[in-house]
Parts: structure tokens; sequence; C-alpha cells
């Protein structure tokens, strides 16, 4: 089966079409200027390297997410410490630097090993993104909602929106988040029912890999002032209290482990749970 990563357009193409949504993210408010430049770089990559299927499913993740995100700045508020200026570049790189990789990856291996070695390379490619999907829509949904979500490590109740907690309407956001993607890229990967099935579940482990790392590792953060609770020492450009966590383990590495989490889940189904269905 020959994977449709092999297939990739001129690169001044790529540039051209990566750079437009990187100006139109910024338009939108939705990226900030380092995120769009990083957006721009990102998406040329993914688009010359890994084609038109592959920049299919960046663009599905890219678009949800962003929207979402747009609604629930609209919606309710919560007493966690957010930014309004659109993804920079380290949370555009978290999100999508893994794919980006697996996409360097395919190309430098695809003349050199097997075909179906090279699918699976775009399989784990469409897990990376499906993994921070679920993890967006599950916070975007979950603060929409309105239910005040419980902290993994002490199942205490927590504000909305704040790194590791969940709730019930953010994890079925979080499973349906994670079927999105693979569902979107259906046919242009011509996906099997074991494969869509692996993708959608690594996507979902993925999520709630960025929960448990939320909850137990991630540096979080209290203002002095206000009492807001945030992942950056600076809250409202004053110092603020470390309340759990390790300071430098931020919100950027978290989505990371992420991404990658929902690549390597994806190949641990393939190769061991569902390899008498593939």
């Amino acid at each position: 089966m020959t994977s449709p990563l092999i297939l990739h357009p001129p690169f001044l193409l790529a540039l051209v079409l990566a750079a437009s949504i990187g100006g139109i993210g910024l338009a939108l408010k939705w990226l900030s200027r380092s995120g769009a430049a990083a957006t721009s770089v990102i998406g040329t990559i993914i688009f010359w390297l890994g084609g038109g299927p592959a920049a299919m499913a960046l663009a599905a993740f890219f678009v949800s997410s962003s929207v979402l995100s747009a609604v629930r700045k609209v919606g309710r508020k919560s007493s966690v410490a957010v930014t309004n200026n659109g993804r920079d570049m380290w949370q555009v790189l978290a999100n999508g630097g893994v794919g980006a990789l697996i996409v360097l990856a395919h190309r430098l291996l695809a003349f050199r090993v097997p075909l179906d070695t090279t699918h699976v390379l775009g399989l784990l490619y469409v897990a990376s993104l499906a993994a921070v999907n679920a993890d967006t829509w599950a916070t975007e949904i979950g603060r929409l909602s309105g239910v005040q979500p419980r902290l993994l490590s002490t199942w205490r109740k927590a504000p909305a929106g704040i790194s590791g907690g969940i709730s019930l309407p953010g994890t079925i956001a979080s499973a349906l988040g994670a079927a999105f993607i693979p569902l979107t890229v259906y046919r242009l990967f011509d996906l099997s029912t074991a494969e869509f099935v692996a993708i959608a579940w690594a996507g979902f482990l993925g999520s709630l890999l960025d929960s448990i790392l939320g909850a137990g590792v991630q540096g979080q953060f209290r203002s002095t002032d206000t009492g807001e609770v945030g992942d950056t020492p600076v809250i409202h450009g004053k110092p603020a209290l470390l309340i759990r966590g390790l300071p430098w383990f931020d919100n950027n590495l978290v989505n990371f482990c992420c991404s990658a989490g929902g690549a390597i889940f994806c190949w641990l189904l393939l190769t061991y749970a569902l390899r008498g269905y593939m």
C-alpha cells in the first residue's frame, strides 16, 4: 500500500499556501505574529513533503481547534488565567512539531524501507494531530460546558480550564476530537477500520496523558493579587506563586508530550493490540 505522504506539491506552492494560512490566522487573531511565522514554516514542511492529505489533517486540527477557542473566548469565563493573543510560536511548535518531524522522517526513509512501513509513519502522523486535537476539544468544550472539573491528582474540584482537570463533557469532547482527525482524512490515507480505531484511541490516550502530566508535573502558579491560577510564572505582568509541579515544565512541553504520546500509542496499538486485524 502506497502512503499518500509520498505525493507532494512544488515547494513554492506549499510555501504560498502555508503562508496564506498563517496570514489568515493572524488576521483572525487565532495566531500571534510569531505563531503565524511558525505556522508558515511547519505548514510548508508538511504540505511540501507530506502532500495534500497530510496538509488536510493539519488544517482539520488548526481550523476546528481555533474556532472552538474563539467561541470559548466570548463564552464562559473562569478563574484560570489565559492569554487571548492567539497561539504563539512555541504553542504552534508544541502542537505541530511532532507531526513535522514524522513527515521529515518519512521523506528520509521513503525510498529506503518497504512502502508498508512508510504507510505506518503516515498513520503516526495523523495520530499525533488526533491527540492534540482531542486535548484542545476537551479543554475548550469543557470550559464552555460550565461543569466544574476534578483534578486527576487529588480528584478534588478545580477551576474550569485548569491543567490536569477532567470533566464528563470534556472527556466526551476528547473522544470526539480524537476521532475527528482520522475521519477527515479517512479516504485520503486509505485507512482500514483497524487503523481508524488505532488512531482515534491513540488520540484519546494522548489527551489523557496530557491531563496526567498537567495534574502531576506541569508547573501551576497563582496570582498573589487576584488569586487566578495559570501555567506561567508571570500573571498580569506580576510574578506569581508556584503552587504545584515543576516550574520549567510548562503547557507547551505538556502539549508536545501529548502529540508524541499519540504517535507512540498508535504504534503500540497497531503493533500489538490490533495486529491481528491489520
